[in-house]
């Protein structure tokens, strides 16, 4: 009977804060309907109208196909990368003894440790100064860069605990480390790949602040978010355009975590259980 209790005090306070996530959420979506005079009216009132004039305004207003485009190019180019080097960083670090490994290691995660605003400024500066600023490879770099210690940080992690007798049985049956990284290696990283890949696509789809320092006003490399974030100024605000923006831009990220969120568990407890 306590335990019961105990559930049922527990699924209030979660519904609760469920509740209280969502409804920003489901206050972006109804005003994403109403006119911008509505929206200041009758803030909290569902829309007299479901009509999808707005969303297809915005859709053109905001050339979405190319913003899309824009998103899609730096998110894929970013996680491939990020997927490629990131485990070979990791499992190098992590098989190799020695202080120079474990400097390297910490030089690789300290960007983790320090504010990004911190040394936004100077990283714009040196963007600027190899002529990047603007351009969609800038971009891509610069994004890969600032993913990828967290990526290597948790990969390290997980291979720490794979059996190095793996390797070893692999040696002796005359296998190359190449190719025991490739066959034996790398698919025992996919739990823990596979929510890194989870983590960076979403934290790149919904990235902001980098885009704009790096892509600027460039309309033609900015991605959803920055072009959102361009209506906006000291004098004007489009929210008649940007909610639904912000609705289309939501979109596609929630499904692909809705798909993906149990691999992002399973990445963890594997790596959980292993350590």
């Amino acid at each position: 009977m306590k335990k019961a209790g105990k559930i049922s005090v527990l699924s209030i306070i979660v519904f609760i804060c469920s509740v209280f996530w969502l409804m920003p959420l489901l206050l972006i979506f109804i005003n994403s309907f109403k006119p911008y005079n509505d929206m200041l009216q009758e803030f909290l009132a569902l829309p007299k109208s479901w009509s999808l004039n707005m969303y297809i305004e915005t859709w053109t207003k905001f050339d979405f196909p190319l913003l899309i485009g824009n998103t899609l190019l730096y998110t894929i180019c970013t996680v491939l990368i990020i997927a490629l080097l990131a485990p070979m960083a990791a499992y190098k670090l992590a098989r190799t003894k020695g202080k120079l490994s474990g400097v390297c290691f910490v030089l690789i995660i300290i960007p983790m440790m320090v504010p990004f605003q911190s040394y936004m400024i100077t990283l714009t500066r040196l963007v600027a100064n190899l002529g990047m600023t603007g351009s969609k490879i800038g971009y891509i770099l610069v994004s890969t860069g600032l993913c990828m210690p967290l990526a290597v940080y948790m990969i390290h992690g997980f291979v720490k605990n794979v059996p190095i007798e793996l390797e070893e049985c692999a040696c002796i049956d005359g296998a190359s480390k190449v190719r025991t990284y490739f066959n034996i290696v790398l698919p025992l990283l996919k739990p823990i790949l596979t929510t890194v890949v989870v983590l960076d696509t979403l934290a790149t789809w919904n990235d902001i602040i980098t885009n704009q320092l790096i892509v600027g006003g460039n309309a033609k490399a900015m991605n959803i978010q920055n072009a959102l974030y361009m209506q906006f100024s000291a004098q004007t605000a489009d929210w008649e355009h940007a909610l639904p923006g912000i609705v289309m831009s939501m979109i596609p990220s929630l499904i692909f975590f809705v798909i993906m969120q149990k691999h992002i568990v399973g990445g963890i407890t594997a790596g959980a259980v292993k350590g």
